[in-house]
Formats: C-alpha cells, sequence, structure tokens
C-alpha cells in the first residue's frame, strides 16, 4: 500500500458516537414503536458507512507518481522539484498540507522553515479535486556537492466527517533524487601527469614497444639485446637481423584519493578539506576528458563487496566523466575510512602495467615504501597536497617527499 493512514484520538472518538447514537436510537425506536428513532438508525447507518468508505478510499485511491530518475545538479545550478498526485476517490481533498523533507544538498527557498535543520522540511498548501490529477513544482537549488533524497512525505487535511485531521504517510522509497556533483577546483601543473607509458597507443617516437606488434628488422647493432635477433631473417640476408616493434604510448591515469588523515589519536578520520580534493579529483577527471586520456580512480572509503573501496574502472569520454563526478558526489562523509595503506598494498597488485598514479590528499606514514616499489616497476607517481592552498601536482620523490618541480 502507498499510504498509510496515521488515526488520532478525535477520529476513533468520533466512530464510536455514530456506533453509540445507532445503539440508542434502535433501542429508543423498539421500546417507543416511534419511527422517527427508525429513521435515525438509518441516517446513522448510512452516514457510517460513508465514513468507512471515505477513509479507506483517501489511503487506496491516492497515488503519488514515482518515477526513478536522478537529476545531477553543480552548485548554485537551479532544477525544478515535480511531484504528481492523483486523486482516483469521488471524495476531494480540500484545505490540505503536504509535507516532505529533503537532504541539505538542494534547497527549495520559498518553501523551507527550518533554515539550521540538515533535513530541510517543505510545507505546501494542497487541495486535489475528486478524480483529478495536480502537478506541484517546486524550484529549488542545488546548495553543495552531496545527493539529496526525498522523505518523509505526507499529507494532512480536514477530515470530511468529522472535526480532525486526516493525515497520510508515504510508505513507499520515493526514488527521484538530486545528486549535487563536486565543483571544479583547477590543479596547476596538471599537464605533468601526461608521462609516456607502455600502453596500447602507437606512437612515432616512445622509448616504450609492443612486442606482440612486430614492424620489421633492422641490421644488428652491439647494443641490441641478444634475444632481439631474428634468425631466420638472418640467415635470409647473410646479416645479423634486429626485430623492430611497434612504439607505444599510454597516458592512462589512476587516480587515488585519500579522503582520511591521521589524528592525534592515531585513527583515521575524514579529512577536514574533503570537499577541496574531491572538487581537485573532478579536475582532474575533466581535465584527462578534454585530453581524450582514459583514467581511473580509487577512493578509500568502505564499501561492500570483495572489495572494500571504492574504485571507478579505467575509461574516458563524456560518459565516463559523468558516472566520475556522479562517483565523487556520492562519497558520504559518515561514510567509514580504508585505511590508505592497506589500499596502496591492494592496488599494487591491481596494476598489471606501468602507470601514472596521481595521490590526492595526505601521504600517511607507510605509503612511501609502498609508492617506492611502485617506481620501482617503472611506474610515475604525483601528489596533490590537501595542505596546498594553490594545488600542484608535484613529483612525489622517494620516501615519499615532494620535488620542487612543476
Amino acid at each position: 500500500m502507498m499510504w498509510q493512514r496515521e488515526f488520532g484520538s478525535h477520529q476513533m472518538k468520533s466512530f464510536d458516537y455514530i456506533i453509540v447514537a445507532i445503539f440508542v436510537f434502535f433501542c429508543i425506536g423498539i421500546l417507543s414503536q416511534n419511527a422517527i428513532a427508525f429513521i435515525a438508525v438509518g441516517v446513522f447507518i448510512v452516514f457510517a458507512v460513508i465514513y468507512r468508505i471515505y477513509d479507506k478510499e483517501i489511503v487506496k485511491k491516492l497515488h503519488l507518481k514515482n518515477p526513478k530518475k536522478t537529476i545531477k545538479l553543480f552548485p548554485g545550478d537551479e532544477a525544478k522539484m515535480t511531484l504528481e498526485l492523483e486523486n482516483r476517490s469521488i471524495f476531494p481533498l480540500i484545505n490540505g498540507e503536504m509535507n516532505l523533507q529533503t537532504g541539505s544538498a538542494v534547497k527549495a527557498y520559498a518553501h523551507v522553515k527550518d533554515e539550521e535543520s540538515y533535513w530541510k522540511t517543505i510545507y505546501l498548501l494542497l487541495s486535489i479535486l475528486r478524480r483529478k490529477k495536480t502537478i506541484i513544482e517546486l524550484p529549488v537549488r542545488a546548495e553543495h556537492r552531496g545527493v539529496a533524497k526525498i522523505n518523509n512525505i505526507t499529507l494532512s487535511f480536514p477530515h470530511l466527517f468529522n472535526y480532525d485531521q486526516a493525515t497520510l504517510k508515504f510508505t513507499q522509497f520515493y526514488y527521484t533524487e538530486y545528486v549535487v556533483l563536486p565543483e571544479l577546483l583547477p590543479v596547476q601543473g596538471a599537464e605533468a601527469v601526461f608521462h609516456m607509458m607502455p600502453g596500447s597507443g602507437y606512437a612515432t617516437f616512445s622509448p616504450f614497444e609492443d612486442i606482440q606488434s612486430p614492424r620489421g628488422t633492422r641490421d644488428y647493432s652491439f647494443s641490441d639485446p641478444f634475444h632481439r635477433i631474428n634468425w631466420n631473417a638472418s640467415v635470409k640476408t647473410q646479416q645479423l637481423q634486429t626485430n623492430v616493434y611497434e612504439k607505444m604510448v599510454d597516458r592512462s591515469f589512476v587516480f587515488i584519493v585519500n579522503v582520511g588523515q591521521d589524528n592525534h589519536l592515531n585513527m583515521a578520520v575524514f579529512n577536514r578539506n574533503l570537499e577541496k580534493l574531491l572538487s581537485r579529483a573532478a579536475y582532474l577527471c575533466h581535465y584527462a576528458t578534454e585530453k581524450d586520456v582514459p583514467y581511473e580512480i580509487f577512493l578509500n572509503t568502505r564499501k561492500p563487496g570483495k572489495v572494500p573501496y571504492i574504485h571507478l574502472p579505467e575509461g574516458e569520454g563524456q560518459l565516463h566523466y559523468g558516472h566520475a563526478l556522479e562517483m565523487l558526489a556520492r562519497v558520504h562523509k559518515q561514510s567509514m575510512i580504508v585505511p590508505f595503506n592497506q589500499m596502496l598494498h591492494r592496488l599494487g597488485k591491481h596494476f598489471y602495467k606501468p602507470k601514472t598514479v596521481v595521490v590526492i590528499g595526505e601521504v600517511p606514514s607507510g605509503a612511501a615504501e609502498i609508492i617506492d616499489t611502485w617506481k620501482q616497476a617503472r611506474h610515475s607517481v604525483y601528489h596533490i597536497s590537501d595542505a596546498d592552498e594553490e594545488a600542484i601536482v608535484r613529483p612525489l620523490t622517494r620516501g615519499g617527499g615532494m620535488s620542487d618541480a612543476k
């Protein structure tokens, strides 16, 4: 059932009074043989039946359209919150009030009474005629990064057959949600993370080659490795020949966001600059999308499953960019944090080819040793500190320090 009726004490008493009146007039009619008493009994019975039909119909025949959709906004954007109600009953609902709550990520300024609460309660005057639809459109504005869902939808209106208020509570989950994407905070030196690494794209000049894609042979040079000699070609030409392979370049990124920081109790808590970190990650995603470069993202917030942290697999293009922004928008400050070093240890096994890695946020003690092993496997590692007023990409040197090179 879509709605649940909340009964007040006066409503129960009103119906009890009707039953008592029917019994009293029936007794009077029997004892006095008065026809008027029986007429009164009939009137009260009809009233009681209509009363019960009304109570059932306002619950069963009021329909709220519940579409499954996600509305994405940037902070400051405006949109319309649309609610469609249909009264399929023969009874009108007049002079009522509709209450609902939304998260703080969006705000309907004209209808919010409590400005300070996390859940913004919206109050609306509402009347729905019998067998009619009504569409409510509320202008809302995106306030800050996050997800705003609509909760605690209730309808209150005067009961047609007593002096009390009839209150209906929406029992289903309302699926429409508003996702406020993180704003883009520029990162200086973002182009520094574009390093040529082994991968799937062909290039004219690159220090890396794809041994699965031979391009031909050339005369052997004393600096060539012995295993690259093509013996078949050497026999035909009577000179040693060396295999030549296609040059490869891979500019794919790995963005690793450390949402936590260590406090004086040596416990992981959310970074005080969390919003800036996520906004800088969003900017790097935007930058990579403009350059048509694939990327993937890791965040050390816990989620259920075999992989305990958030991971967006590698991809590129506008669709992938939209998925990245939505993932960053859904990071909740009350989530549990995966220890950053634990996540880095698992990531080392995930990288099957050299990558360009950008660490965003705090680099805790112990992480530098793990990152140093990545460098030995030809990974380029950069860092964006959460302490910088103007975020700058710097190479992460051995031992976890940052180079001054930009």
